[in-house]
């Protein structure tokens, strides 16, 4: 990852009121990831900025988006840098999230507070963990899971619940794929906006 950039993970809970904050997110040069997930948050994001200035500039811009009742359109926002990146999907196309209605995602934090070689290796070597990254904040690591079927992975959930050095697992279920890796997606998966990503820069 490039020293000069500033990559983030970023957690949204709205009201329930989607549509202006998802056009704002969507048509934003920082963002280059949105995840609807279930769970506390809204939505986990990937974004990157050239540094500190425009990062707080742009949580100020989204923390003072209202809905039309004039409240504030963001309920909770989590910022967390990126520190490490594990495993990384890069060959993974929209097309392959196209094809992910047969198939279950999830994103897992996982809280330990020490260096596991043994569980980054672990995980490193299932298939059904597509990316893992070190994250700055309240938790260590996330990893993302795309599998067939839900047998696998509570098979992998069983594996990593044995670690002593695991503190807590909190787990996201994606429900859909808002935009990805700079490209806007509608309800059912297609493509609505191509664009390119300046920086080439994505983790998730």
């Amino acid at each position: 990852m490039p020293e000069n950039i500033i990559n983030a993970l970023v957690f949204i809970q709205n009201w329930g009121d989607k549509t202006q904050l998802l056009k704002e997110l969507n048509n934003n040069k920082h963002v280059v990831s949105i995840f609807h997930i279930m769970g506390r948050y809204s939505y986990l994001i990937d974004a990157n900025f050239d540094n500190k200035a425009e990062l707080e500039t742009w949580i100020n811009k989204f923390k003072a988006l209202e809905l039309a009742s004039g409240i504030p359109a963001i309920r909770d926002m989590q910022t967390q840098k990126i520190l490490n990146v594990y495993k990384q999907k890069n060959s993974f196309t929209i097309e392959d999230y196209k094809n992910l209605r047969e198939r279950f995602h999830f994103f897992i934090i996982i809280d330990t507070p020490h260096y596991n070689d043994d569980l980054l290796k672990m995980m490193k070597n299932e298939e059904i963990v597509n990316s893992i990254v070190h994250i700055q904040g309240n938790n260590s690591l996330i990893a993302e899971i795309i599998t067939p079927t839900h047998d696998l992975y509570t098979a992998f959930l069983r594996k990593i619940q044995v670690i002593q050095s695991i503190h807590r697992l909190n787990i996201l279920e994606v429900v859909h794929v808002n935009k990805y890796r700079n490209q806007i997606l509608d309800d059912v998966g297609n493509l609505i906006y191509p664009a390119e990503d300046i920086r080439e820069l994505y983790t998730l």
